[in-house]
């Protein structure tokens, strides 16, 4: 259901929750605002709940990539008096093969508050991404990404230093011969997109298999839960996702607030708002790929 008002929204959750939210990257200014972050936070506390925010730390190097330095992050980008638990990498619990933070599933209650925008990979960032990547440590982050990480084709390359230059984790070396850091890479595929030769590209259903995997690992952070919520900020709707300080141009005008029964529903309900608003906003092709896999996880 679509709000004007973020406090409109009812929630029924109890207990501890855990708020799911990405915080932005250091510079990112089209984050979710901790204006509307308070009035959900204070909702619940009146409410009788012990609500405090969460997410994890990046895969890629980064201000992010600790939980030291993602707290400094989320000072700076305005969640100042939040409780913020950031939880370390190694502490974790084990679902389906995923590795999730320990401390927050002993959480009572799960608010999935999610910023929609576009997103490089799976072409919208929303619900199933905020869960899926969002709450997986950094080895099963990059269990995700792996089926996204470029093939080599020896023969065509012709030592450019094309992907080198474009790659954002700076984990490609082409010379003295090419090499990738395989923990590192977060399958973003600009190296294939900057190749002019065809030298890197992906493997036959990589794309489908990672989004797989990301549908995988949302269903398993929702089976954790009894109570979950979900809450969706349309505004604004850039063309790329939180993790960059600049997240590029606004694609859509303001919407409004989402709430929403599963992941899948609040994603659907969202990419359909915003394709009346602007039918060329996001790449909508991926996304169906993307709609696709989340229908065989989460159902229709």
């Amino acid at each position: 259901m679509l709000y004007q008002k973020i406090s409109d929204i009812p929630l029924h959750l109890e207990g501890r929750v855990a708020i799911k939210l990405h915080m932005g990257e250091r510079g990112n200014k089209t984050h979710v605002s901790p204006e509307d972050v308070r009035i959900v936070f204070d909702k619940l506390r009146k409410a009788g709940c012990e609500p405090f925010l969460t997410d994890s730390v990046c895969l890629y190097p980064g201000a992010r990539h600790t939980p030291e330095g993602y707290m400094n992050v989320a000072r700076e980008n305005g969640f100042e008096g939040f409780p913020v638990l950031i939880p370390k990498d190694e502490d974790y619990v084990q679902k389906g093969g995923f590795k999730f933070p320990r401390e927050v599933f002993d959480a009572d209650s799960l608010l999935v508050l999610s910023h929609g925008k576009g997103h490089g990979t799976t072409a919208f960032g929303g619900a199933i991404k905020n869960l899926g990547m969002g709450f997986a440590n950094s080895e099963s982050k990059n269990r995700i990404h792996s089926t996204m990480m470029p093939a080599y084709n020896k023969a065509m390359c012709k030592e450019c230093l094309a992907c080198e230059k474009a790659c954002f984790c700076r984990i490609i070396r082409v010379r003295p011969e090419f090499r990738i850091d395989e923990k590192m890479c977060s399958g973003c595929g600009q190296c294939i997109e900057a190749c002019p030769t065809g030298a890197l590209h992906l493997r036959p259903q990589a794309i489908e298999d990672s989004f797989r995997l990301f549908c995988l690992a949302a269903r398993h952070v929702v089976d954790s839960f009894d109570k979950v919520a979900y809450i969706t900020v349309l505004k604004n709707i850039t063309e790329h996702c939180d993790c960059l300080a600049n997240a590029g141009k606004i694609v859509c005008p303001d919407i409004g607030y989402l709430s929403g029964k599963s992941a899948l529903e609040i994603d659907q309900e969202a990419i359909a708002l915003i394709k009346q608003k602007n039918p060329k906003a996001l790449d909508f092709r991926t996304w169906e790929i993307f709609e696709r896999e989340a229908r065989k996880v989460f159902g229709n």
